[in-house]
């Protein structure tokens, strides 16, 4: 099995202003692939895309017809992820995760929905109310005003031009494990259901004056309980949020660790996010009974503008390369520096190299043991095709095993040769017996061609394969007078 790759942007800031259009920058995102995939380490071809928030620019407060600026905003942010989806995953948007940042919230329907407090009614200990976890309420620093929440309702509505955007992006899109708008989380399937993904909204209690980000733990507890009751045994649990997970004393706008090692308590191992504007790699660990670890990847802007970068820090994006045993990852990071084209980013922390591995284990079942999540996908693919067979569908379990391991003497395979045989799918049968591992598998494949009308290869199995299997004379003469009968009759 080959790496999984993953196209990790952020911070799109799409605006139909920005000094880079959407031409320019797919093409730069193009030309750059066509190039990584020939360099020395080589990068592959990505096979999945996340975006860890800040689609759109966002519009500030007061702005006048605001409704109608993220309308033109997320028109273009859509262009260019149609394109994006078309160039890079055969327009399969099922492989694209969206996540909502900072910047996706509308900071006027926020402050429609706030009310001025008098100083008279202020709490009492208004630094705690202020800074507890669904405060309802706000202080402006500007105008050293407290106010408080006094539409919830419409308050909630802060990200409504989000959720209406991804609402029409994934309508009708098939295979997605659980999109619906407004969700705390949404889960997706990658690499043919090896890799399980949550895609968190940080921005709980975010607005024009709240600019923490946010997880709540039981979000981060219900989605580990949901991708469990999916009953897939994913190899690699990825989390997707947008905000810092650490950031200078005079910030607020970053997210508690604490999250980040809750999710680690609960079998995700590779956690994406954005927001800082700048490529971060670093492993965290929890100390459970077995130290566990989750790398942890932030990538930098795709398209803020120069000044929302940090001081010597280019546009850039991460190319995230999954090792086939889903325990590492090489995070490749590409920077744009000349003519607004991308090229081999610097990770100074890594001694200027342009990529970086960390790794993981595997997480523990109740018993303490590593959880093989092939061999648990393997067994559930046999049970549900032995169930296929039992009920008269053995197109189904044809299904289900014709592309899993079948090793000789396996239950598998003689469940799949059943199955074939069943349905009449001779070619299912030839291809699986070739070549015949035992004197049943023989018969099996001479009857095959037999059936389907090629009395020649019939024959010539018997010819080739009789004596090694120490077939006996008398049955290879009777299956040959047969052949011989039917290719008589076709004369």
């Amino acid at each position: 099995m080959k790496p999984f790759s993953i196209l990790h942007i952020s911070d799109l800031h799409r605006s139909p202003r920005d000094p880079i259009t959407n031409d320019e920058l797919i093409s730069a995102l193009v030309g750059d692939r066509d190039r990584y995939i020939h360099e020395d380490p080589a990068v592959p071809v990505p096979e999945a895309v996340v975006v860890s928030g800040d689609l759109i620019q966002g519009v500030p407060l007061n702005t006048a017809d605001y409704e109608a600026e993220l309308a033109r905003q997320y028109s273009t942010a859509e262009e260019f992820l149609d394109e994006l989806v078309r160039r890079f995953l055969n327009g399969d948007r099922s492989r694209l995760i969206l996540i909502p940042g900072n910047h996706d919230i509308d900071w006027n329907t926020a402050f429609a929905a706030l009310e001025p407090v008098e100083r008279k009614d202020f709490p009492s200990n208004l630094a705690a109310f202020i800074y507890a976890e669904d405060s309802k309420y706000r202080w402006d620093w500007k105008t050293l005003t407290l106010y408080r929440i006094a539409d919830p309702a419409l308050y909630a509505r802060r990200l409504e031009a989000f959720w209406t955007f991804c609402e029409r992006f994934y309508a009708g899109v098939p295979g997605l494990l659980k999109v619906m708008p407004n969700a705390d989380a949404n889960l997706f399937s990658l690499c043919d259901g090896r890799i399980g993904l949550a895609a968190f909204n940080s921005c709980h209690g975010n607005d024009c004056f709240a600019f923490h980000g946010l997880i709540r733990k039981e979000v981060v507890a219900r989605s580990h309980l949901e991708l469990n009751d999916i009953g897939m045994p994913f190899n690699l649990r990825i989390a997707v949020w947008h905000h810092s997970i650490e950031g200078p004393p005079y910030r607020t706008d970053y997210m508690d660790v604490d999250i980040v090692r809750g999710m680690i308590g609960r079998e995700f191992r590779l956690g994406l996010y954005g927001h800082q504007h700048k490529a971060q790699i670093t492993p965290h660990q929890v100390w459970l009974p077995d130290r566990e670890r989750m790398a942890v990847v932030s990538a930098g802007s795709l398209c803020a503008g120069a000044y929302e970068l940090p001081t010597g820090v280019h546009r850039q994006y991460n190319v995230i390369e999954i090792a086939p045993d889903f325990q590492s990852a090489r995070i490749h990071v590409r920077a744009m520096t000349v003519a607004n084209l991308f090229s081999r980013g610097h990770l100074m922390e890594f001694g200027g190299t342009s990529f970086a591995d960390l790794d993981w284990k595997r997480p523990n079942n109740a018993a303490g043991v590593s959880v093989d999540a092939d061999a648990a996908r393997t067994r559930q693919a046999i049970e549900k095709a032995e169930a296929a067979a039992k009920t008269g569908d053995p197109p189904r379990a044809i299904d289900l095993l014709k592309d899993m391991p079948l090793p000789t003497g396996s239950y598998q395979r003689e469940l799949l040769l059943t199955a074939a045989s069943d349905a009449q799918d001779w070619g299912v049968i030839i291809k699986v017996t070739d070549p015949p591992a035992s004197i049943q598998e023989l018969i099996q494949r001479v009857e095959a061609f037999d059936r389907s009308g090629d009395q020649e290869s019939a024959a010539d199995a018997l010819d080739r394969f009789a004596a090694h299997l120490q077939f006996p004379e008398a049955m290879a003469s009777e299956l040959r007078r047969r052949i011989k009968a039917q290719k008589a009759m076709k004369k």
